[in-house]
């Protein structure tokens, strides 16, 4: 057998593992640089789509690829001999490696990523703790079928009492993770928060009047000013996009940003607006500042169309999970109604069902969710599902007792979550929900 010193095959080692994610940070970086300038106009330079790969390119790398496993099979070889367990030196280089599974262990409960949002591996640790005793989930966002994050507060002896929990195995278990100092608002005041999104691993934002932000998974947040109260906020394509309002009468206006970087900047190309963002890839949905049209950009907000609103003089909630549907759920005075379209946005059909004897009433509080093209739920106290665009609702069995559905949220065609209050309408009666069957049904995710 070949005798071979062990320091010198842990640095040759480190050699290849530093050459491999040198490679690999490389290749980020293009696909960053490709991203900022196709997503250029918003504050910078316009273009186009990034080179393609040469194919000279692509055999090299393959051509490194190959180089390293065969060096990395003969190391594997001389530290062990023939096929014993590795002597010597036992200090290796940590590093990042993907995703060995993409579906949480146990039954019926997966939820996917969700529209517009990345899964890139982190470079920070997580911070991990005991969840808050009393844990009230109040605002949901998740990056991956395992990996999600709940907003809320929790008993304490110290306000504010914001807490954010997190879980990596889609819902099996949850750790408590450091909250921004500031109070949970269900109002959109200029201090305090109501909504988590998280973009992936590392960037966070917290809003609902003021903004935090997060680029080490939680390890720390900031505060940042958008010179008025963020009252809407959407990730889409490593772009975090938000609505701001100015107040003293003035106008709301969209605002855009990278989301690894705090360097926000107007959307000049839509105008003044008024709320119900949605960003989904390239495409951005937000309603006019009169009410009465939406705004719909299909190149990261470098250009907008403006067509008339389903429901003129009163704010839409938009929906698009698949291109060029669009689901708009709005208020109607004290009652609310879907509306459906099928271009794009440009023009919108009434999808609430043949008559309103289909379901009950829907307040403007009710939720509303898309899953697809097609299917979509909405309710109050009782859910109704549609498969058929919204030419027909059935109502959902279960779960009982619910007095308001705050929230309805879908990942994908099959897998979504739901926040209902159980009983009384106060924080520790808040549940989480989730769907593995498009809607069809909900079960309770226990919280410790």
């Amino acid at each position: 057998m070949i005798d071979v010193d062990d320091d010198y095959l842990d640095q040759v080692e480190a050699q290849l593992v530093e050459l491999t994610e040198r490679g690999a940070h490389r290749r980020l970086r293009a696909r960053a640089g490709a991203l900022a300038e196709g997503a250029g106009g918003v504050g910078g330079a316009g273009g186009g789509r990034g080179p393609r790969p040469r194919a000279g390119g692509l055999a090299f790398g393959m051509a490194i690829l190959v180089v390293v496993a065969v060096v990395v099979v003969a190391l594997g070889t001389l530290r062990s001999g023939s096929g014993s367990p590795a002597s010597g030196s036992s200090h290796r280089r940590a590093h990042p490696t993907a995703p060995a599974a993409r579906r949480a262990r146990h039954p019926g409960h997966t939820v996917t990523v969700a529209p517009g949002e990345s899964n890139p591996a982190s470079t920070s640790a997580p911070p991990s703790g005991p969840v808050p005793p009393g844990f009230d989930p109040g605002s949901f966002t998740a990056i991956s079928e395992l990996t999600w994050w709940l907003l809320g507060t929790a008993p304490c002896s110290k306000p504010p009492c914001t807490s954010i929990v997190r879980t990596t195995d889609g819902g099996v278990s949850f750790a408590g993770v450091p909250a921004p100092r500031a109070p949970w608002t269900s109002a959109s005041s200029q201090a305090g928060i109501s909504e988590l999104r998280f973009a992936d691993a590392e960037n966070g934002f917290a809003y609902g009047g003021a903004l935090y932000v997060t680029h080490n998974a939680g390890q720390s947040w900031k505060a940042l000013s958008l010179g008025g109260r963020v009252i809407d906020l959407a990730i889409a394509a490593g772009r975090a996009y938000a609505v701001v309002s100015p107040g003293e009468g003035a106008a709301n206006r969209l605002m855009s940003s990278f989301v690894g970087q705090d360097d926000w900047t107007v959307v000049t190309a839509a105008g003044p607006v008024a709320d119900g963002l949605w960003a989904r890839g390239s495409d951005v949905f937000v309603e006019s500042a009169d009410r009465g049209h939406v705004l719909v950009s299909h190149d990261d907000g470098i250009s907008f169309a403006r067509y008339p609103s389903p429901s003129a003089g009163l704010g839409c909630e938009f929906q698009e999970l698949s291109p060029p549907v669009v689901w708009a759920h709005c208020p109607t005075g004290t009652m609310s109604e879907i509306w459906r379209s099928t271009d794009g946005g440009a023009t919108f059909q009434l999808a609430s069902g043949a008559s309103a004897a289909a379901r009950e009433e829907l307040p403007n509080s009710a939720a509303f969710a898309a899953a697809s093209g097609i299917t979509a739920v909405v309710g109050y106290q009782q859910l109704y599902r549609t498969t058929n665009g919204g030419q027909s609702y059935a109502p959902i069995a279960g779960p009982a007792g619910i007095t308001w559905w705050q929230y309805l949220g879908f990942t994908d065609a099959t897998h979504g979550v739901a926040l209902g209050y159980q009983g009384t309408e106060i924080p520790s009666h808040e549940r989480l929900y989730y769907t593995t069957d498009g809607g069809l049904s909900y079960h309770v995710v226990p919280m410790p």
